[in-house]
């Protein structure tokens, strides 16, 4: 494998056809559409100042989180019943075990009350006590010098569930993304449709130590020159260009 290169490898051939793990920024959730189009319309979302143009479409906060990684999607639909807060059944039109030879589990599992439920003192209302298990027919193939964060998909528009972030460590061979959540529904039917996003993997180098250090305002002797910089450039204009005030803040910084 080639330094760096992380593999996602389907346990079903042909879901690296019609349902690939996407890089995140690929994936266009329906709130960021419509906040887009609102860009488009208003301009801004203070209406009170169109000089200051302020948008959550543009916000870097916002997207550079929700782009980070690979999204990982259902590639067939999954329906849910639940009876009460222990008690479900589910089923979806093909059998991923079958299609797989074995190598996959079943499409829908649990880990039961004993292994989370009973330690928690806050438990999420209206959410089953088992967490449920999407399992997904991937496997991953982490680089060496890697972790492979899961968790739940930054800025999802579906809050029917959570997922139980984990770690995967490249020397514990190839990762199975099993993927454990909190389900928020205790009763009813609901269907997971083929593409829902179920988790967002982010590869991390391993072992990257940083050291730190604690100050204050008066402590650090770059505070006021790095605080004016920061608003100086950033309030610089009306409408913020992050792009402009990325690659004048990275030459300054290597000009320092």
């Amino acid at each position: 494998m080639a330094g760096g290169e992380i593999q996602f490898i389907s346990m079903i051939e042909g879901v690296d056809e019609t349902m690939p793990i996407i890089p995140a920024h690929l994936y266009k959730y329906d709130w960021l559409k419509r906040a887009a189009q609102s860009f488009g319309k208003l301009g801004s979302l203070d209406l009170n100042n169109s000089y200051n143009v302020q948008h959550t479409s543009k916000c870097p906060g916002i997207i550079q989180l929700k782009n980070k990684g690979f999204i990982v999607r259902t590639h067939q639909d999954i329906t849910l019943r639940f009876d009460n807060d222990e008690q479900y059944s589910w089923i979806a039109p093909t059998n991923q075990v079958a299609m797989s030879k074995g190598i996959c589990e079943q499409s829908v599992a649990h880990h039961p009350p004993s292994n989370l439920y009973n330690f928690f003192k806050n438990w999420p209302k209206d959410t089953m006590k088992p967490n449920i298990k999407i399992n997904l027919p991937w496997q991953v193939r982490i680089p060496k010098g890697y972790e492979l964060l899961m968790i739940d998909p930054f800025y999802k528009d579906d809050f029917r569930f959570t997922v139980c972030p984990g770690i995967f460590d490249y020397n514990l061979g190839l990762a199975t993304l099993n993927v454990p959540t909190w389900f928020h529904m205790t009763s009813g039917t609901t269907l997971i449709k083929a593409g829902t996003p179920i988790a967002q993997l982010i590869p991390i180098k391993k072992d990257e130590k940083l050291k730190y250090k604690i100050l204050n305002t008066k402590t650090d002797k770059n505070y006021v020159r790095d605080s004016n910089v920061t608003v100086l450039k950033m309030l610089a204009t009306f409408n913020t260009n992050y792009t402009k005030v990325r690659k004048w803040y990275e030459d300054w910084l290597h000009g320092k």
